[in-house]
């Protein structure tokens, strides 16, 4: 690999350690936030980056409790996500990409982006049905607004897991002839 490559290919590998390490700060600061929040009510004025869901609790500890589950889930999905795709640049052998535990890595990564789209996008509705009936939820949509643009990463990196697949016949298959 060319030394310019080289370079991107660091780079790459080093913002998806920071957005990884991003994602675990966040899910942590909100899964503290949700707990101690429990215990001390009042900490639900200001839970994360201006996060306010005190209207909420007031009227519904089920409802902030499903609000904050959602939250927390997609945000641990992103991270989790993130720490797969860090396992793809540890196993891709640039030299032979195409093997079995990278097309397992793409395929568990399609899985995961499907799954915090659809996630996001249930949250959406969620939230938006939470609003019409009256209840604040704060800037909690914000947490869960890019469900559509993971819908589409996942058909994008499962285009690619069949083009893994497909790689790996062929060199098996000429593997094979030689």
């Amino acid at each position: 690999m060319s030394k310019r490559n080289d370079f991107i290919w660091k780079g790459i590998q080093t913002v998806c350690w920071l957005i990884f390490a991003g994602y675990c700060i966040q899910t942590g600061a909100l899964l503290f936030n949700y707990i101690y929040s429990l215990f001390k009510p009042i900490a639900t004025n200001n839970l994360h980056l201006g996060l306010n869901l005190s209207a909420l609790y007031s009227k519904s500890q089920t409802l902030y409790t499903l609000v904050f589950t959602v939250i927390i889930a997609v945000s641990a999905l992103k991270a989790y996500i993130l720490a797969v795709a860090l396992q793809f640049f540890k196993k891709l052998n640039l030299e032979k990409p195409f093997s079995l535990n990278v097309a397992g890595i793409i395929s568990k990564i399609t899985t995961y982006t499907f799954t915090v789209g659809v996630i996001s996008l249930l949250a959406q509705e969620l939230f938006e049905k939470l609003i019409a009936r009256g209840f604040d939820v704060g800037l909690a949509i914000r947490y869960c607004h890019d469900g559509s643009a993971y819908l589409v990463m996942s058909a994008i990196v499962f285009v690619i897991a069949l083009i893994f697949r497909r790689g790996i016949e062929l060199q098996n298959e000429n593997e094979l002839t030689v």
